[in-house]
């Protein structure tokens, strides 16, 4: 069976999005540990840091597949 174009469409669509989302998360573990740093230098509350922390370690897991294959289509 020939998929259908609209079929097609979604799927890239949806390729599209989890490559966005994946370059965001990607971004974001780069750039929160700077964060980190400047909130622990303002003295903000522990809790805080940890929150920052737990969503560093999930952005490092949803990322983890960013721009493997720079060349393949997604």
């Amino acid at each position: 069976m020939v998929p259908s174009i609209v079929t097609s469409h979604a799927r890239s669509a949806a390729a599209r999005t989890g490559s966005a989302v994946r370059a965001a998360a990607f971004w974001s573990a780069v750039v929160l540990p700077f964060v980190a740093v400047v909130l622990l230098a303002l003295g903000a509350p522990l809790s805080w840091i940890g929150l920052l922390i737990l969503g560093n370690a999930a952005a490092f897991v949803v990322s983890h597949d960013y721009r493997t294959h720079p060349n393949r289509e997604r």
